[in-house]
């Protein structure tokens, strides 16, 4: 290898570190992707507090908005009765409406 060529690999690996990003650092550590939010800065999840359709006391929960609208059931923190928690989540990600109920 020539003088001429050592230098012009060294200018390209300088600038290969000059010019790193997120995605270059996991390649070249072999770390896989972590979940990015997108463009539309949809979030991952929400804290909601609502009153227990059974005790009336007020408690909150963390829901999840990665997906499409759904339903699930979740016991109430202080009684343990269960809840059926329904979420409207929009097309850009974000939390459009939810509901609670009891689920007997």
């Amino acid at each position: 290898m020539t003088r001429s060529s050592k230098q012009s690999e060294l200018d390209t690996l300088k600038q290969a570190l000059v010019d790193i990003d997120g995605q270059s650092v996991d390649r070249l550590y072999g770390l896989e992707p972590v979940y990015e939010p997108n463009a539309n800065n949809s979030a991952l999840g929400e804290y909601l507090e609502f009153l227990c359709p059974y005790c009336s006391e007020c408690i909150g929960t963390s829901v999840d908005l990665t997906g499409e609208s759904h339903s699930y059931i979740e016991d109430c923190q202080v009684c343990c009765q269960p809840l059926e928690i329904s979420l409207e989540i929009g097309q850009n990600g974000h939390l459009r409406s939810y509901s609670v109920q009891r689920a007997d």
